[in-house]
């Protein structure tokens, strides 16, 4: 595989973190080029979804765009199926890609498992590659110098870091967790215990990743100051990625985006307001299971 060492920003967080507000605003910089969340996991019924610039996207001319330069290039794509998600039909190879990131000694454990598997190492040789054609062809459609990828997941960053393909810099995204997991509750119909497990287990995920990294790789930003100081905040961000941070737009209405992921993509008034709907959502047995398994790393990422 050819190295490129493309510039790529990644936006690793837990859901409902506000990925997709940061995305958007990010994505008005003219040199980021993004889609969202590159991955395209949950896009459902791709006859009737919607891309960010209010057209389906079976019918928008920039994803036409995509889908003709990919077949250009004599690669397989298909807008239900990017090819870019790290999985496999295979069981324990799928098994093993997809598993939450670990420990040192876990790790290499799977490095191993992906090298030894009949098939494995083939597979994921070939979503690199796949992602590194989309990313290419991207950023070459949108004219942008830097890739943004808001898949959030830590353990498809930790392959992207490894591949040497990219420049990697690691926006690491944190919300106050019983924002998080409110939002969780309400999306999955789920009590607050499944809540704050699946919380927890993604911000240890990150801290694994995070560990290996040097300092100059990764940023932290809390959503709250984006929401409260967008501007301040971007220029940290976009300074960070070494980009000029003059040319910062916190209104993402002015541009119209092609971007994937949740549904406020979508209708967005374009205002940035801070969501603490937790307040007033969480009962006190939710707030009180949640101090108990949570407030722990709440406070360590800042949070009373």
């Amino acid at each position: 595989m050819t190295t490129s060492h493309k510039e790529l920003l990644y936006i690793m967080s837990p859901s409902y973190s506000g990925s997709t507000l940061l995305t958007f605003l990010l994505a008005m910089h003219p040199d980021i080029a993004t889609i969202g969340e590159l991955k395209a996991t949950s896009m459902g019924d791709i006859n009737e979804y919607v891309c960010s610039c209010g057209s389906k996207i079976t019918t928008c001319g920039f994803w036409g765009n995509v889908s003709a330069e990919m077949s250009r290039q004599g690669r397989r794509f298909a807008l239900n199926d990017f090819g870019t998600h790290f999985s496999s039909d295979a069981y324990l190879c799928g098994r093993f890609m997809r598993a939450g990131v670990k420990g040192p000694l876990l790790e290499g454990v799977r490095k191993l498992a992906v090298t030894l598997l009949p098939g494995c190492s083939r597979v994921h040789q070939s979503v690199l590659q796949q992602n590194q054609a989309l990313i290419e062809t991207i950023t070459r459609l949108q004219g942008g110098s830097i890739f943004l990828d808001d898949s959030k997941d830590p353990i498809r960053v930790k392959y992207f870091i490894e591949s040497g393909l990219w420049n990697v810099k690691v926006i690491y995204l944190t919300r106050d967790g019983r924002g998080t997991t409110c939002s969780y509750m309400k999306h999955y119909n789920a009590g607050m215990h499944e809540a704050v497990v699946q919380w927890l287990s993604k911000c240890r995920e990150m801290d694994e990743v995070v560990s290996q990294l040097p300092a100059e790789s990764y940023i932290k930003i809390r959503y709250e100051d984006l929401c409260n100081k967008p501007e301040e905040t971007l220029k940290r961000i976009v300074g960070f990625a070494n980009l000029e941070t003059s040319k910062v737009v916190s209104d993402f209405t002015t541009v119209k985006h092609h971007i994937l992921g949740n549904s406020m993509r979508l209708g967005s008034s374009g205002e940035i307001k801070l969501d603490e709907k937790w307040k007033t959502q969480l009962s006190e047995a939710d707030l009180k299971l949640f101090v108990e398994q949570g407030a722990a790393m709440n406070a360590r990422l800042g949070y009373e």
